[in-house]
């Protein structure tokens, strides 16, 4: 409890920009043939994901507006088989192993029946080249806060034992084509000559029974 009131008060007191302040169009046009009507938006932020979709609703251990519920993924406060979609886009790089565990079972457990999960996260993170040392205490950390990396395999395989099939998982330079809209139609050859190379994965998967 200790530890999850301290992460509540970072998050509390975060002044600068979310990820996905930044990545929330390029998600929505990324993920808009898969968007139901009822939403959920886990980890929500500032609500820059939920501001461009209708009647969705977010949780946060710290919310920023009113459109957001206070609540953690290990525990969402909603029924079972409530939204069409539930989005966490770069939530889960930040929990340790059980807490996704936990999460990914709460996030099946509010999807409907064919209720489809759509989520970013850092792609094949070295998380070790952004550990910080605090000058106080002298205790080392991620400068984000990223617990985990994941690469296809890993990220697979975690979903696939949680029940959800995946339907869709691609590396991409989500952060680039959000700044460089009239570039993202030549990604193609900015990968090539070594440009534009994949900063996160977008994946789209679907509730299924065992």
């Amino acid at each position: 409890m200790e530890n999850e009131n301290n992460i509540a008060k970072f998050w509390d007191e975060y002044k600068a920009d979310f990820a996905g302040d930044i990545l929330a169009p390029e998600i929505i046009s990324l993920s808009k043939s898969y968007i139901g009507k009822s939403v959920l938006d886990v980890g929500a932020g500032s609500g820059a994901l939920i501001a461009k979709i209708p009647n969705a609703i977010g949780i946060d251990l710290a919310p920023k507006n009113s459109g957001i519920i206070k609540g953690d993924i290990s525990k969402i406060p909603f029924e079972n088989n409530k939204f069409d979609t539930v989005f966490a886009t770069e939530v889960i790089e930040h929990l340790p192993e059980e807490v996704l565990s936990s999460g990914l079972s709460e996030i099946r457990r509010v999807l409907k029946s064919d209720g489809v999960f759509i989520m970013t996260l850092p792609y094949k993170e070295d998380i070790n080249l952004d550990v910080v040392v605090c000058p106080k205490c002298g205790e080392k950390f991620h400068h984000w806060g990223h617990l985990q990396s994941f690469d296809e395999e890993k990220i697979t395989k975690i979903l696939e034992d949680k029940g959800f099939k995946i339907i869709k998982i691609q590396p991409l330079p989500l952060g680039a084509m959000a700044r460089h809209q009239f570039l993202k139609n030549f990604r193609w050859f900015f990968q090539k000559i070594g440009r534009f190379q994949p900063t996160n994965f977008f994946i789209v998967s679907q509730k299924w029974e065992k």
